[in-house]
């Protein structure tokens, strides 16, 4: 297995981009309703849906791209903005019957308190590190 994108052929660049790409637009098609599906088992909205399916596109230009580069680095910090969003949203707005396991000896609000406080936590950094990736192409850094 590769231990840097970089150390891939071109071919297998291409493949794995592709591939992301292509599953990315699966979830984008579906929220904006290009694919039907059954909404009443679906508990984010669409613009999540979309989110994620556009994170898969970024990750597909990404690999594609394989250098630093300010481009990758906008790509970055654009990708880092999406989950935290997405992890803000869970945080504060998602629903309880959304969150599920947790810590057996622990009421099942305490469990539902503690995954709101990790994802928040989890956006939080996704935030920062956005912010050091636009940082980052501004400046040009490598």
């Amino acid at each position: 297995m590769a231990k840097d994108i970089r150390s891939l052929s071109a071919r297998a660049r291409l493949a794995y981009g592709m591939g992301c790409i292509a599953l990315g637009c699966s979830p984008i098609a579906i929220s904006l309703g290009v694919i039907p599906i059954n909404e009443s088992g679906s508990t984010a909205p669409p613009w999540v849906i979309a989110g994620a399916g556009l994170a898969f596109v970024i990750a597909g230009f990404m690999i594609l791209l394989a250098h630093h580069s300010r481009a990758n680095d906008l790509l970055a910090g654009v990708l880092l903005m999406i989950f935290g969003i997405m992890g803000i949203w869970v945080s504060l707005f998602s629903s309880s019957e959304g969150f599920s396991g947790g810590l057996h000896f622990l009421s099942g609000e305490l469990n539902v308190l503690i995954g709101r406080w990790v994802f928040g936590l989890g956006a939080l950094i996704c935030f920062a590190l956005c912010a050091w990736a636009f940082q980052r192409a501004a400046s040009g850094s490598k």
